[in-house]
């Protein structure tokens, strides 16, 4: 398939994206640090393409972020019939962990991770629905339902169920996924990210930052998507970050360490200028909406 050169911004928001899911679930073999700052959608495909297929969920969450930034795929089932499998499914192992005694809870979490993909397909939130169908595949292979595969009463049953939901992953991991983003936000989510995601270097890990740094890294994520919203104004937006600016300064003064303060006051004049930055750009009516 030929691949489509996309801005590179809308690249490294989606690199951006995948590495945040890295740190958060501690995948340190993935070379994603480098492809944020030098960008190459060749690269970005290649690992896609090898992340998607591997047997850990974490590292397929990684390529689905990266999704943005890939060759899309078609819609081959609709949403909606596909929901309605999900569904009937669903209902089908609600009944089978009645029956599964000392193996209900791990049933119990493959049922709630299908039932939470069905509803984010019906709602139209694709990215979400196939990080929880990627839940649902690990889920599915656990030991214990391996076990369960033998048994001479529910044996089939638990194959059938694996096997749909092995399909269910693969037809919705295809689905497009793409940014529409206004320009004049593109440069403002860079570099909101780059402050997030160096301060999740810096303060993520054992022995590193505290509940206040780990409360700052949040709101900086949830920003970055509201960043995206169309339905978020200019003046909405301002606010929340000088909160978050607010919140750092906060910190600053009850750090001790010079090293770490000079860290912090290093993201706040960063974000500082973010904040200013916000009412030098034009509004205008783009939509920015998407399925992150």
């Amino acid at each position: 398939m030929r691949i489509q050169t996309l801005d590179e911004r809308h690249l490294r928001i989606a690199v951006g994206l995948a590495l945040e899911s890295a740190i958060v679930n501690h995948v340190e073999s993935v070379p994603l640090v480098s492809l944020l700052y030098n960008p190459d959608e060749g690269r970005i495909v290649e690992l896609h393409d090898r992340l998607m297929e591997s047997e850990l969920h974490e590292e397929r969450e990684i390529a689905i972020w990266l999704q943005p930034a890939v060759p899309q795929s078609t819609i081959v089932t609709s949403p909606a019939n596909l929901a309605a499998e999900m569904r009937e499914m669903e209902t089908l192992m609600f009944y089978l962990i009645s029956r599964m005694g000392t193996y209900q809870s791990d049933l119990n979490y493959w049922m709630n991770y299908i039932a939470n993909a069905h509803q984010f397909l019906t709602d139209g939130l694709w990215i979400d629905a196939k990080l929880f169908l990627s839940r649902a595949v690990q889920a599915s292979r656990a030991p214990s339902v391996e076990e369960l595969k033998s048994s001479p009463s529910v044996g089939r049953e638990i194959d059938i169920i694996q096997k749909a939901t092995a399909s269910y992953f693969e037809e919705v991991k295809g689905y497009p996924i793409k940014f529409q983003i206004p320009e004049e936000r593109l440069d403002r989510i860079v570099a909101v990210q780059g402050i997030m995601l160096d301060m999740m270097q810096s303060y993520q890990g054992p022995g590193k930052g505290n509940d206040a740094t780990r409360g700052i890294i949040h709101e900086l994520s949830s920003t970055i998507r509201h960043l995206m919203e169309r339905d978020r104004t200019r003046d909405s937006l301002k606010q929340e970050l000088t909160l978050i600016l607010d919140k750092m300064k906060d910190i600053s003064e009850r750090t001790h360490s010079e090293t770490e303060l000079e860290g912090l006051r290093g993201f706040e004049r960063r974000l500082l200028a973010e904040i200013h930055s916000l009412w030098l750009v034009p509004a205008r009516s783009n939509q920015a909406q998407g399925s992150v």
